[in-house]
């Protein structure tokens, strides 16, 4: 193919040339014909435009020979670029179906993974609703039993009441029975010596009539003596019996009622357990009350720390540091109470995250001035909250602290 372009570029050469050469024969025939004899110098000059022509065809052909060798060294390494970007195209190819593959692989896994995913959501569904139906069981069990024990120990108070009423009614009796049976036994005495006074005048009597009869009336009273002491001791052992007796039925009554007492107490610890844990089963609230319980008349301190704890509801107040952190986001309100010392003015701060969000003031123009102040601060979990003082020394508290620091959720 080159060699027929290369062919085809002389032949145009050589006709431009013959035109040339027959655009400037006509004056150099018509030179000729005008002067007629110079034959010689037209050959002459023809041979030299021919030589001129060759030379310039030489040069026209060898250019184009090195166009042409340029342009088979451009086409060799057009045909390796051709060749590289081929194999390129078959490599693009094969990574473009290798992704595919692996594009069509991963959307298999995603496809996996969304199902995995819809069921676990199923399963935690499952879950929230079987929690809050347990949730619903366990809070009626609760009722049901709170309901039951209330029913219960309605039952013992009033059984404890009859008790109560009968131990009175028993006490009642012995007390009557203690204030009778002397009575009793002094009457039973009275008429007895005044049946044996009788007796005695009677026999008296007799005894002047007759010595045998004195005799019987002396063995009669003596017999009458021991039957009057046996009487006595009788009776008293009746009477203590009978007072031991009631004294032990009075004892077992007071113990039935101590058991009876133990038991509602015991029934009564339990409700307040199970309302504790019923209460426990929800959101346990967070909440403190601190103070302190020595005073200082020179302290110039950064942060107050309150070490007496009253209250700390969710551990969130540490006491040695003085500061409280949030275990939750919401809002919660601060109290502060500062007592100074003596006629000291002091300054402190509620400080959240460093920055004083309101301040207390005790004056100096009288003694033992109290400085408090409240805010109502929104918290980020781990949030925390402190006592800080801006001016001013000292504080004065007891041991049932008038310094106090406060906190709690709304």
């Amino acid at each position: 193919m080159w060699s027929r372009i290369a062919l085809g570029f002389l032949f145009l050469t050589q006709t431009n040339s013959l035109s040339l050469l027959i655009v400037g024969d006509p004056q150099n025939n018509t030179s000729v014909d005008k002067s007629g004899d110079s034959n010689t110098d037209v050959f002459r000059q023809l041979l030299n435009q021919e030589t001129l022509i060759r030379m310039t065809m030489d040069k026209k052909v060898q250019g184009i020979l090195k166009d042409i060798i340029e342009m088979k060294g451009i086409l060799v390494t057009s045909n390796q670029r051709l060749n590289e970007a081929e194999k390129e195209i078959v490599n693009l190819r094969n990574e473009n179906q290798a992704l595919k593959a692996e594009n069509l692989r991963i959307n298999q896994v995603i496809s996996q993974f969304e199902n995995k995913f819809g069921d676990i959501d199923e399963n935690i569904t499952d879950i929230a609703r079987s929690q809050t139906q347990h949730e619903r069981n366990w809070n009626k069990k609760i009722e049901r039993f709170q309901e039951n024990t209330s029913m219960i120990l309605d039952d013992i108070k009033i059984e404890v009441r009859y008790l109560s009423v009968t131990l009175l009614d028993l006490n009642k009796h012995t007390m009557e029975l203690n204030s009778s049976i002397p009575s009793l036994v002094d009457d039973k005495f009275t008429r007895y010596s005044a049946n044996l006074n009788t007796s005695m005048v009677e026999m008296s009597h007799m005894l002047l009539t007759t010595k045998d009869f004195q005799e019987n009336v002396v063995y009669n009273l003596s017999a009458l003596e021991k039957d009057q002491s046996r009487i006595k001791i009788l009776l008293s052992d009746n009477l203590n019996s009978t007072i031991n007796t009631i004294r032990s039925e009075v004892e077992q009554s007071q113990n039935a009622q101590l058991k009876l007492s133990s038991a509602v107490s015991s029934l009564e610890v339990f409700r307040m357990n199970m309302s504790l844990l019923s209460s426990c089963a929800k959101e346990t609230r967070e909440g403190f009350t601190v103070g302190v319980t020595s005073s200082s008349s020179t302290w110039a301190g950064d942060i107050l720390v309150f070490p007496h704890v009253i209250t700390n509801n969710g551990k969130g107040y540490d006491p040695s540091t003085g500061k409280f952190t949030a275990s939750k986001k919401g809002t919660y309100v601060f109290s502060v109470n500062v007592n100074s010392y003596g006629t000291n003015h002091v300054y402190f701060d509620i400080v959240h995250n460093g920055m004083s969000k309101v301040r207390t003031y005790s004056d100096n123009t009288a003694s033992y001035q109290t400085g408090t102040n409240m805010a109502v601060l929104v918290l980020e979990n781990g949030d925390s909250v402190w006592v800080k003082r801006y001016s001013g020394k000292g504080y004065y508290t007891q041991y049932v602290p008038i310094t106090t620091f406060s906190g709690f959720p709304l």
